[in-house]
């Protein structure tokens, strides 16, 4: 359980990170975001790669609703922090 705790914490601050580079570069492309996050993130094994999702998402639902709120786009992620773990067991 620690671990999934790891890697939704990863998630976490991926996603935050995402959303803060594309306000401040709105006109950055997502593999652009993702080498920032995961500098910023420093994670490693199943977080990296919920931390690269989760970041992927967050630019995703950021770009289809630009008005929405920070809050709403990471709450929406962490809605789906649970699948994303799943998946990431399952491989």
């Amino acid at each position: 359980m620690a671990k999934d705790k790891d890697v939704k914490l990863a998630m976490m601050i991926a996603a935050s990170k995402a959303i803060e580079y594309k306000k401040k570069k709105p006109y950055a492309e997502t593999e652009e975001i993702l080498r920032h996050v995961m500098r910023a993130v420093n994670a490693h094994g199943d977080a990296k790669i919920g931390a690269i999702a989760a970041a992927t998402r967050a630019v995703k639902y950021k770009e289809q609703n630009p008005n929405a709120k920070d809050k709403e786009i990471m709450q929406r992620v962490m809605n789906e922090s649970s699948e994303i773990v799943d998946l990431i067991g399952e491989r």
